[in-house]
């Protein structure tokens, strides 16, 4: 009797954590309602969008895991110096990408179609659709320090981190992590100058 009424307990206890584990899905849609609602506002330009938008995106993106996955192989024989000097400019590259094409939202909306969770991985299927166009978007997160963060963005089936990992490592291959360094740092002084 005793066992089974442990055995209850634990099942128990363990169903509350599980409902209490946010879901990956509600994070994804309060990242793109907090863009969404700076970019519907047609009282803001273009340049006080970005401003707006600016640093927004980095708490729900895991920068540690999107720096390691981009370089893939070449991250473990990077230094520690080099690692946190390419994370750094890596989440400057990928912010100055989406804020430099602000001017391109044409006041569509999102579709959530499906979340897919298993332990401390979930996926979450959406649409941004428009007027012209359907375009599929997919988040892959991960769970850790009590938050889902995105790892991972593949639009229209081509995945954000592997279209990186490939042009970086042909950098790599030809010019070393200095040469991908200098390269990125001047990507993001040239977007920068154009905010």
């Amino acid at each position: 009797m005793k066992k089974i009424l442990l055995g209850g307990l634990f099942l128990l206890l363990f169903a509350v954590s599980s409902f209490a584990l946010p879901q990956p899905q509600a994070q994804v849609e309060k990242m793109v309602d907090s863009i969404l609602g700076v970019l519907q506002q047609s009282d803001l330009s273009a340049a006080e969008k970005k401003a707006q938008v600016s640093g927004r995106v980095q708490e729900y993106l895991n920068m540690p895991s999107m720096s390691r996955r981009t370089l893939g192989l070449h991250w473990d024989s990077a230094s520690e110096q080099q690692q946190k000097r390419f994370s750094a400019l890596f989440v400057k590259v990928l912010e100055g990408t989406y804020l430099n094409r602000i001017g391109d939202y044409s006041g569509g909306t999102v579709k959530y179609l499906k979340q897919r969770v298993k332990e401390n991985k979930a996926i979450i299927d959406t649409v941004i659709v428009s007027d012209e166009l359907e375009i599929p978007v997919q988040y892959k997160m991960l769970y850790g320090n009590d938050a889902w963060q995105v790892f991972d963005i593949v639009i229209e089936g081509v995945s954000l981190i592997k279209n990186y990992r490939s042009s970086y490592g042909e950098i790599i291959r030809k010019n070393g992590y200095e040469g991908l360094l200098a390269l990125m740092d001047k990507k993001v002084q040239a977007m920068e100058s154009s905010m």
